[in-house]
């Protein structure tokens, strides 16, 4: 039994890390290989979905490292976490699509009427989620068996009173659907900023910050298309005598 060795952060890789390594068969052998046409498409291409208006109402409150008596400017900028579509089963022009993401802040403000300009950065987190009517069909979803529990065969075993437990087959098979793909096109912040927690001065730490966040999103999946232009096809024996 392998020990867990890691650093317990596994939770925090950006990409799905590769399965730890197997054994390999020694006495594998391939015996026969055939090779036959399959009812590919004649063309794959990026289709797109929909370009989808999202909006997230987020509100958030925060403290300056310092007490200050004016903010200066607030730059914002939006980064995406996460944007995911995932297919609603039996339609195939509906998705839910999961948002999620941060508005950096970097905030420049002063501590009294005369001095330097104070510097502060803060992430804050968002989320929104939302069903999707599309415009274009994504390809519909196929799903994989891959337990040989789901089809398993047996054999009758010699003596014909039940099956023959020392031989045994299956057939499982995986459908490697091609995901849907979501990229931000533009953001909007609007934002309405209220400052409390005064000292006696009338300086203030406490931000509460109210943001209408929209965003558009585009949804494309990568889509086999049969033209009938191939091998095959209406047009196939076009310019032959």
């Amino acid at each position: 039994m392998k020990k867990n060795t890691g650093c317990g952060h596994g939770h925090e890789h950006k990409h799905c890390p590769p399965l730890p390594k197997s054994d390999v068969a020694k006495n594998a052998r391939s015996l026969y290989t055939e090779i036959n046409d399959g009812p590919g498409a004649d063309e794959e291409k990026t289709v797109v979905l929909k370009d989808v208006y999202i909006q997230s109402l987020t509100e958030a409150d925060f403290h300056l490292p310092t007490f200050a008596t004016e903010i200066k400017t607030i730059r914002k900028n939006v980064r995406l976490t996460q944007c995911k579509a995932i297919p609603v089963y039996g339609d195939e022009y509906t998705v839910k699509l999961f948002v999620e993401g941060f508005v950096h802040k970097n905030i420049q403000y002063v501590e009294d009427g005369y001095g330097t300009v104070k510097d502060y950065s803060i992430d804050i987190p968002f989320k929104a989620y939302h069903k999707v009517e599309l415009v274009n069909p994504y390809t519909p979803t196929q799903y994989s068996s891959k337990n040989n529990n789901d089809q398993e065969y047996r054999e009758l075993a010699k003596n014909g009173m039940g099956a023959d437990r020392c031989e045994f087959g299956s057939v499982t098979y995986e459908y490697y659907n091609e995901p849907i793909n979501c990229k931000i096109l533009w953001s909007e912040v609007n934002q309405l900023d209220i400052i409390s927690n005064f000292d006696n001065w009338g300086r203030f730490n406490k931000v509460t910050e109210k943001m209408d966040i929209n965003l558009l999103i585009k949804l494309t999946q990568l889509q086999q298309v049969q033209n009938g232009k191939g091998k095959g096809g209406d047009d196939g024996g076009k310019g032959k005598g």
